[in-house]
């Protein structure tokens, strides 16, 4: 069986600290007011895709299988 992990096809990290996936979309609230404060409510609706992933290194590339590595275990 094989396992999915992310790894820098340049620099080889591993680390996701080093990894930022970037992603668009919009999220949206519901709003209450208390008499005092307008505060968001609970979450309404969730719009995100994915749009780059980049490392810390300066690779960067919009096709997320160019870090998707397989091992085997």
């Amino acid at each position: 069986m094989s396992k999915k992990k992310l790894r820098c096809p340049k620099c080889k990290t591993e680390d996701e600290n080093d990894l930022t996936v970037w992603k668009k979309g919009t999220v949206g609230f519901g709003v209450y007011f208390d008499g005092k404060d307008v505060e968001p409510d609970d979450e309404r609706y969730t719009d995100l895709y994915f749009d780059a992933i980049s490392c810390q290194c300066g690779y960067e590339s919009t096709s997320q299988w160019d870090f998707i590595v397989e091992e085997e275990e």
